[in-house]
């Protein structure tokens, strides 16, 4: 148990320092990287405007740097030798501001791109040495020569020529979050174009403390005009670490930092055991120990005794814990790695990867078990030095405080316990929740879902092919035609999916982020495609109104979830029929929708994610483009799995024929995609129930020493009065009703955190509880059931022992 709870607890810390790790990957480690933001009325903005950010660059001292950048993933942008000899896919960071004063590069072979020539857009270039060896065969054959950059994914900027004015030598791959793989692929840098604001840079030397910090950021905001700073804004905020998504990053460390919080109560509760199985070891050998130092036997000798067996006990612990560590690690990395891909680019999981190493896991697991060893020594020094205060009498303490001593210990346990097993009543109840959440569609509908990715390798060798799409016309047919070849009575639809990723991507047919006014009411949404028949095949439920239709088609309607419904119009039945307004950018005209139909909030991102605020067009054929990268294809009748080699092999040459920009990604059905969703909260359900069962043990364990040490130092007392004539079943009684009442008070004391404890649960699953609801009743009736059993035996066995036995014993 010692060993499960330390393993838990340094690989719970060692994840949480690498979310919370403040360096940047090959940057300078002589500064502190923070994501700079705005504290707005409604919140903290981080897309920190390049006015904003260039205004406070002139005010703040020459220690601090403020910078951008914007990066693309290999697939969407690659470096040409002018003679076209040459091409090498790359992951491209416009970069804008003090960028490379910030990260003050230390291996540099020529230069690094100057504020001014960001300022002009210069047509020039820093490569790192992968991308030059790629190109060139040699960073110093690099330099100051010409390439021809191609920038895809949407991009209006045509192929240009560059200049490569330096190589970077070191491991440094951009501000962002890269995993190691990324180290080794080709990554170049160029002035950042159009000012839109992104997530902002703070660079300051690591010696600043960060009182300073914030009274230097106060002057310069202060010192800006107000229509700089922008109407309504209360000043600046800096968070550590840095990160494009900081939102992200802080939900994510709170939950690593409630994981090592219920890791550290567990390991608290083996330590509590630990010391009192001490304290029992040391109050049995005090008449041996007695007798040994009557022999000649000193403190040192017994305490070096002491020491021998806790160093065995450590080496024992120290095993288990590196085991379990090993599995941890492997499993660990497997996960991070298996989430691959430009997701990981962003991701808060990319910087852990980086600390899950030997030397971080192996220097606080050791901490922790020289710690425990010195618990055990202690607890066995102080009782040898009260054993031989006055006249030599071995008498420690009194029975009385003895039992005092360990009621205490064994009440602190049962409330550390039942705050345990509340959590995990609840995390049941939640998985259970999940399980069974409405999403919008999908529901009780089998059926096959076909999904797509981006053909990376087509792309990287043609990258503006994404603009040549056919019409969604004529490759919708094609794949229906396909799709029957292989199940006749397939009927097809495409839209969007619950579970499929498309914040980062156009996938999942979403086409654009618009927000939609209505009158004085507005609200900001994320526009899909979707194809007449989505709404049926998917199972979307459609709660007023009507959907798209064939027959009637319309380009102008639109279908709208409850939410948005209720945000414009106040209610679902005062939406159907009226117009809205979209906008989405200042440049693009707005356009005037009608409302057909409201749709049932759609849960995109899957169980235990808010709804996604959505608005649903028909899929038209005319001159759009089909394009849904990431998209689904939804198939009703579910076919067998005998015949998804067949589908897949059929819509990949409809692809390779009509859209060779994109290919199948995989095949499934609907329910190991629901499956799949609801994984994480039966992980976590899984998590707490074995805390918490942990934690039961722990306590359990705990009971049954304090048990015995209070059996003990009854046996006597009991026996003199039975002999007198007590009761066995009132000696039964005694003892099972003093257990349960410890239980009692651990549980009423567990009873007064239950609001903070629910509050952190919120925090950590998005999950509203009841403090005093059902679950929690029921798991504190499972805590006190099993104290009654583990209690019951010894009190019995007490109960009907002979008293001169028990005297002859004694």
């Amino acid at each position: 148990m010692l060993g499960v709870a330390l393993a838990a607890t340094v690989f719970c810390y060692m994840l949480l320092q690498g979310m919370a790790g403040s360096q940047i990957a090959g940057a300078s480690p002589q500064r502190r990287y923070f994501t700079l933001g705005v504290q707005t009325a409604g919140g903290v903005n981080y897309s920190v405007s390049p006015k904003l950010a260039a205004g406070l660059q002139q005010r703040l001292p020459d220690a601090f740097a403020v910078a951008v950048s914007f990066d693309g993933p290999p697939r969407f942008s690659s470096l040409v030798l002018p003679d076209g000899s040459k091409r090498v896919a790359m992951a491209l960071d416009s970069v804008r501001g003090q960028y490379f004063r910030a990260v003050d590069l230390r291996h540099v072979l020529g230069r690094v791109i100057s504020p001014a020539e960001e300022r002009a857009n210069a047509p020039v270039i820093v490569i790192n040495r992968h991308c030059a060896d790629a190109l060139f065969g040699s960073a110093q054959a690099a330099l100051n020569r010409a390439l021809i950059l191609h920038i895809g994914g949407g991009s209006s900027a045509g192929p240009r020529q560059v200049q490569v004015i330096g190589v970077i030598m070191g491991g440094f791959t951009g501000i962002r979050a890269y995993d190691e793989h990324f180290r080794h692929e080709p990554v170049a840098w160029v002035p950042l174009a159009f000012p839109i604001g992104f997530p902002t840079l703070l660079s300051v030397p690591a010696s600043l403390p960060q009182g300073e910090i914030r009274h230097d950021l106060d002057l310069a905001w202060h010192g800006l005009p107000e229509t700089v700073r922008g109407v309504g804004n209360h000043g600046l905020v800096f968070t550590q670490p840095f990160s494009t998504d900081p939102d992200a990053v802080a939900a994510t460390a709170h939950k690593l930092g409630l994981y090592l919080d219920l890791a550290g109560a567990a390991l608290l509760l083996t330590l509590v055991n630990l010391i009192a199985v001490n304290f029992l070891e040391a109050l049995r050998r005090r008449s041996v120990q007695a007798i040994e130092r009557t022999l000649g036997a000193t403190r040192a000798w017994q305490l070096r005794r002491v020491l021998y067996r806790s160093l065995l006990g450590a080496l024992v612990s120290l095993l288990v814990t590196g085991a379990l560590l090993v599995a941890a690690l492997v499993v660990a990395r497997r996960a991070i790695a298996a989430m691959g891909g430009f997701a990981l680019m962003s991701s808060p999981w990319a910087r852990v990867g980086r600390v899950l190493d030997w030397p971080h896991l192996l220097i606080p697991a050791l901490a922790l078990i020289v710690a425990v060893v010195l618990v055990e020594v202690l607890v066995h020094a102080g009782l040898l030095a009260r054993g031989q205060q006055g006249s030599g009498s071995m008498q420690v303490s009194s029975p009385r405080g003895e039992r005092r001593i360990g009621g205490v210990i064994l009440a602190l346990e049962f409330t550390l316990a039942a705050l345990l097993a509340v959590l995990a009543g609840w995390g049941v109840q939640y998985a259970w929740r999940m399980a069974h959440q409405d999403l919008g569609m999908l529901r009780g509908q089998r059926i096959t879902l076909l999904s797509t990715k981006l053909n990376k390798a087509y792309s990287a060798a043609h990258p503006h092919a994404w603009m040549e799409g056919v019409t969604s016309a004529v490759l919708a047919a094609d794949l229906r035609r396909a799709i029957a070849g292989v199940e006749p009575q397939a009927v097809v639809a495409f839209g969007p999916v619950v579970g499929v990723p498309f914040r980062h991507s156009d996938g999942n047919f979403k086409f654009s982020e618009m927000t939609l006014e209505a009158g004085q009411s507005r609200i900001g949404t994320h526009g899909f495609v979707a194809s007449p028949g989505w709404l049926q095949v998917g199972a979307v439920q459609l709660l007023a109104g009507r959907g798209f239709s064939r027959d009637d088609p319309d380009p102008h309607a639109i279908l709208i979830d409850a939410d948005v419904a209720r945000a414009l119009f106040g209610n679902v039945r005062n939406a159907v029929g009226r117009e809205v307004h979209t906008s989405a950018f200042p440049h693009m005209p707005s356009r005037t929708m009608r409302v057909r139909g409201i749709v049932a909030p759609l849960y995109l991102e899957g169980p235990g994610h808010a709804p996604v605020a959505s608005f649903i067009e028909a899929m038209q054929g005319g001159d759009q483009t089909f394009r849904f990268m990431g998209g689904d294809l939804l198939i009703r009748p579910a076919l067998p799995v005998a015949a998804y080699p067949a589908l897949q092999a059929a819509v990949q040459r409809v692809y390779a024929k009509d859209s060779p920009t994109i290919e199948v990604a995989g095949v499934r059905s609907s329910t190991r995609q629901l499956n799949r969703l609801n994984r994480p909260q039966r992980i976590l359900a899984t998590i707490f129930g074995v805390v918490a069962g942990f934690a039961l043990l722990i306590a359990l364990t705990g009971l049954a020493v304090f048990l015995r040490l209070f059996l003990a130092l009854r046996k006597r007392v009991d026996a003199i009065r039975q002999a007198l004539g007590a009761s066995p079943r009132r000696l039964y009684i005694g003892v099972l009703a003093g257990t349960v009442l410890l239980c009692v008070a651990g549980a009423v004391l567990a009873l007064l955190f239950t609001p903070w404890l629910a509050q952190q649960f919120a925090l950590l699953s998005g999950a509203q509880v009841a403090p005093f609801g059902s679950a929690t009743w029921i798991a504190l009736a499972v805590l006190l059931l099993a104290v009654f059993l583990v209690a019951h035996f010894p009190a019995r066995r007490a109960a009907r022992a002979e008293p001169a036995e028990s005297l002859h014993e004694l």
